[in-house]
């Protein structure tokens, strides 16, 4: 995963892998669930009314930004290039939902009324920055009681952004501070990436092999060979028909065989 508009994937590889930040649990953080942060939006192309994260958000992958300092504004663009990697790669593998991979960068407000001044000022600028060119960001902004939000994922609140990638039903799939550091953790995120192209392919199939067995079972298409044999195979299991004389001398023929085979091995002693 690259940082810039140019990137390119790197070749898949086999394993998978997660975010391994602990952050003094025994839990890995990618292994929790997010906690739920009521937000007031402050800038969205595509929300105009309160949201609460992760809930609120559309179905698929998303990457959350969660910040507490002014200076934590800067990690954004690595992870605005993490946002657009993934958004690409799931596009090409012809994966992407409508309306997922979008960020939203939650800004956790300080107690002290002439600091929330500050950042509302600052919250102003940024917005019309995002405005101009990044329509899938959104701003986004919590009281300062949301801080509880530490307490509830048991994470270090010292003054780090955090940085995840989400569903809306609170799974996290990657979890991080600060930004995306592409030297250290590029492979691993990778293999991320890699993990979740595998799951939607595979609950793909089995959507597809729930719809194909239930327009045959609807008699609205005609099973093939093959699957006409696992039919019957599967009716003749459950006793639900006989087979036929010939069925019954396969059946037979295999278990004398796998009986002959299973002795062999005490022949030959």
């Amino acid at each position: 995963l690259k940082t810039t508009h140019a990137a390119q994937p790197k070749s898949w590889g086999l394993q998978f892998s997660m975010s391994t930040a602990y952050y003094g649990r025994a839990v890995p953080l990618a292994l929790r669930r997010f906690a739920k942060i009521p937000c007031k939006v402050q800038h969205s192309a595509r929300f105009h009314e309160p949201i609460t994260l992760p809930s609120g958000i559309p179905p698929g992958v998303h990457v959350v930004l969660l910040i507490n300092r002014l200076r934590h504004i800067e990690h954004a663009d690595s992870w605005l290039g993490v946002r657009e990697a993934w958004d690409r790669l799931l596009a090409e593998e012809g994966i992407k939902e409508e309306g997922e991979m979008q960020m939203f960068i939650c800004c956790l407000l300080p107690r002290f009324p002439l600091l929330q001044l500050l950042w509302w000022w600052r919250m102003r600028q940024w917005a019309e920055l995002l405005k101009e060119k990044f329509p899938d960001v959104h701003l986004l902004s919590s009281p300062h009681r949301s801080r509880d939000f530490y307490q509830r994922m048991h994470i270090h609140q010292d003054g780090r952004a955090y940085a995840m990638v989400v569903r809306n039903d609170g799974e996290i799939l990657w979890g991080s501070h600060d930004k995306f550091k592409e030297h250290l953790q590029e492979k691993d995120m990778v293999r991320v990436v890699k993990r979740e192209v595998k799951y939607r392919y595979d609950e793909y199939e089995k959507l597809e092999g729930v719809r194909r067995a239930q327009a045959i079972s609807d008699g609205k298409t005609s099973p093939t060979p093959s699957e006409t044999e696992a039919i019957r195979a599967q009716a003749i299991s459950d006793g639900k028909t006989s087979p036929t004389p010939s069925e019954t001398e396969a059946i037979g023929e295999g278990v004398a065989g796998a009986v002959e085979s299973a002795q062999e091995p005490l022949l030959g002693r």
